[in-house]
């Protein structure tokens, strides 16, 4: 069956992890696609170059409501397998508003701090996160003006 409204809701590291996430949303009888990166563009000698290759996950719009817990626990599985201590597995991911086209997306934490493309209109989208610094930091004894 194909998508009436198709989103990206997961950016995978690699087309097996992809898999992997389909796998997960189907079985929780969410009805995902995946996009596979099987172009050459990103391969250099030593393998795949990091931000090039992109493969995604791709469900229905009416059903993120459903997929977004899914996510979230795949997200904190994922961190338990891989022993992270820093805790920023153990958070849900990160949502980000497109600023061209207004729609929302879904990115790991592991993407944090990171500009990705945004799944729907291709435009620039900054993975800043729930905290956004609003200044430089101060150094020890500086003041502020004001």
């Amino acid at each position: 069956m194909a998508l009436r409204d198709p989103v990206a809701v997961y950016n995978a590291a690699s087309n097996v992890e992809a898999h992997l996430v389909r796998n997960v949303l189907l079985q929780s009888g969410v009805q995902a696609y995946v996009t596979e990166d099987v172009s050459q563009v990103g391969t250099w000698m030593f393998g795949l170059l990091p931000e090039i290759h992109k493969p995604q996950v791709w469900i229905d719009t009416a059903d993120i409501d459903r997929a977004q817990p899914i996510l979230e626990d795949y997200e904190r599985r994922a961190a338990e397998r891989r022993g992270a201590d820093d805790g920023a597995g153990m958070e849900p991911p990160i949502e980000v508003t497109c600023e061209a086209c207004g729609r929302c997306s879904l990115f790991s934490r592991t993407q944090r701090g990171s500009v990705q493309d945004c799944p729907h209109c291709g435009a620039y989208v900054d993975v800043e996160g729930d905290e956004v610094m609003d200044a430089w930091p101060q150094r020890p004894g500086e003041q502020t003006e004001g």
